[in-house]
């Protein structure tokens, strides 16, 4: 179903497919932020609940509830959950599709493909564009407190082999070693027993758990903290760290097999942009990005460019200069969380 340049809204009709892993949907959620900021754009979620997952989605009936939804212009999925819903909805609605990671299926079937460049792809097509890491919420900052710090922890995964003590013992390294007013923020992996050490061993240092914080507590934090420390275990929350223009720590864990995630550590160390425990305790100081750095915002220029209408486009050469980004106030939200 295509619609007719003269039907098409003024906004550009965005449904986001999340499945209900905050790490997926942070990145939905900010490429369709980014996208606002240079078109009006209307956004509704679907939430790919377990009726519409894999193979359940060609079940006939079970997209029903789509078509009281304003049609679509763009469907922007991350998550091996969402990519076979994604083409069902396509053929039935219309729209292009934009995939965020690596597909589960091949790339030839979306229209666009963000795919991370640790993923080593062999060749890439024309509709695939590598990204410096995961797409994310966070802003560049104009400033930051040079005297306010953030560690950020993350917890066990099959990369890093974790542990209470080595992380604690590398915090209190930090926090001694370092003028700053630090806090500690958990994540959603982050074990209980991590929690108990340190609020017993280092009281005095303030911990905020995930569940404790609202969805912009961290954004919010990014846009002020000068230097931010974070597990190197948690890509995510790195390249948050490095939207936001902070200084960035990385606290070490032992490995457990080389493989892209751990490569891709070595690479942003070797690049100059994060410093590990070890180096810094030896002399290294915590880099500065002599740039702004945004893969959303740049991300979004592509999308617009390529998929949506000329006549909706912000731009049509994409900026020389981070800098050069500005935000669209003309944009709304609709929600329609399906289950």
């Amino acid at each position: 179903m295509i619609r007719s340049a003269e039907s098409r809204p003024a906004s550009a009709v965005i449904w986001r497919l999340r499945d209900g892993r905050s790490g997926h949907e942070n990145q939905v959620i900010g490429l369709t932020e980014a996208i606002a900021r240079r078109v009006s754009v209307q956004a509704v979620d679907i939430s790919i609940a377990q009726r519409l997952k894999g193979l359940r989605s060609l079940i006939p009936g079970r997209l029903s509830f789509a078509k009281s939804l304003p049609e679509p212009d763009l469907l922007i999925g991350a998550g091996h959950s969402t990519h076979l819903p994604l083409l069902t909805l396509q053929r039935c609605f219309g729209g292009k599709t934009v995939v965020v990671m690596k597909p589960s299926l091949p790339t030839a079937l979306f229209d666009l493909c963000l795919i991370p460049s640790h993923d080593n792809l062999i060749f890439q097509p024309q509709n695939v564009v590598r990204t410096q890491g995961a797409l994310n919420r966070i802003r560049p900052a104009a400033e930051h407190d040079s005297g306010k710090g953030l560690l950020l922890i993350g917890g066990p995964s099959k990369h890093f082999r974790w542990s209470d003590d080595a992380v604690v013992d590398q915090v209190r390294q930090v926090v001694q070693e370092s003028i700053a007013c630090w806090t500690v923020a958990t994540s959603g992996r982050t074990p209980d027993s991590f929690i108990r050490q340190w609020r017993m061993v280092v009281p005095e240092v303030p911990l905020v758990t995930a569940q404790e914080c609202s969805s912009e507590w961290l954004p919010e934090q990014l846009a002020q903290c000068g230097v931010v420390w974070v597990t190197c275990d948690s890509m995510s929350m790195i390249y948050e760290s490095l939207t936001a223009g902070a200084r960035v720590g990385l606290l070490e864990l032992p490995v457990i097999r080389r493989d892209r995630i751990t490569r891709n550590i070595q690479r942003l160390c070797g690049m100059g942009w994060g410093v590990t425990t070890r180096q810094w305790l030896a002399g290294r100081s915590l880099p500065t990005l002599g740039r702004q750095f945004s893969e959303s915002d740049r991300c979004s220029v592509i999308v617009v460019d390529r998929l949506l209408q000329p006549s909706m486009s912000a731009s049509t050469l994409e900026p020389k200069h981070w800098a050069d980004f500005v935000p669209a106030s003309n944009s709304c939200l609709l929600s329609a969380q399906r289950e």
